[in-house]
């Protein structure tokens, strides 16, 4: 309660259970899970002792792995509105939401979002005050990553390889061609006559430049496990090299 009433909010449940997050992993690691073609059910087995975040379809996985993520977020209203029935059935051990859908989806916690206008920190360093969206959920997921104080973060599942997705080469920016194949761990993520939600590419790729600027000036870091990936801001490394080290106690 002391640490909602120092940031100058109600001291609501809501609150407090935020404020009780605060550093609760410190020094630890996570891994937080995309939804890209390259994410396979043998690889989420590999994570069911692991601290991991996941997002929108994900249980699409779930009859073909034993796993199930330890936090678990939607932020787009299109797919919200759209999946609503099976995202109230996902079991996970923390459901997350935005403060807009509190009437709308059932969530343990709920977060404010994109509060203080276009002057406020791309990277909330305060998700007791707000979270700041870029583009992909995972923005905001390591924006609670970080509030929960690992240390490590791996992402998995992150091909990032849509047409327009923004890469640098050299500094210079350039943008990927149209994919070669699907885009989602399954090829009925999306049922017939439902519409995707929407991209911008350029916003997605500053807000994971923005992630590793923060978390590497707090002296952690994110890295990139994802099998395939065109996404370059982070360091890439080997998943089966990770889960072989010792896992934090």
């Amino acid at each position: 309660m002391a640490a909602a009433a120092a940031a100058g909010l109600p001291i609501t449940g809501n609150n407090v259970r935020i404020a009780r997050l605060r550093n609760r992993f410190r020094g630890r690691r996570c891994f937080v899970i995309g939804n890209g073609p390259s994410l396979v059910p043998g690889d989420l087995d590999l994570l069911s002792e692991e601290f991991t975040f996941a997002s929108n379809k994900i249980y699409k996985l779930f009859s073909r792995t034993r796993w199930r993520p330890s936090c678990y977020l939607v932020v787009d209203e299109v797919i919200l509105r759209q999946n609503l029935e099976d995202i109230d059935r996902v079991e996970a051990g923390l459901r997350l939401g935005l403060a807009c859908y509190r009437d709308l989806m059932r969530a343990d916690v709920y977060f404010n979002n994109n509060l203080g206008g276009e002057k406020a920190e791309r990277f909330s360093r305060n998700v007791m005050h707000t979270l700041r969206s870029s583009g992909t959920v995972s923005f905001q997921l390591l924006q609670i990553a970080f509030h929960m104080g690992f240390a490590e973060v791996y992402l998995l599942g992150h091909d990032y390889n849509f047409a327009g997705a923004i890469s640098r080469v050299d500094g210079l920016e350039r943008t990927i061609g149209a994919p070669g194949g699907r885009l989602h761990f399954d090829d009925e993520y999306f049922r017939e006559g439902e519409r995707p939600a929407g991209q911008d590419p350029r916003a997605m790729y500053r807000g994971m430049e923005e992630a590793r600027r923060v978390f590497e000036e707090d002296g952690r870091r994110i890295l990139n496990a994802s099998r395939s990936s065109c996404l370059d801001v982070f360091e890439r490394c080997d998943l089966e090299t990770v889960i072989g080290r010792r896992r934090e106690v």
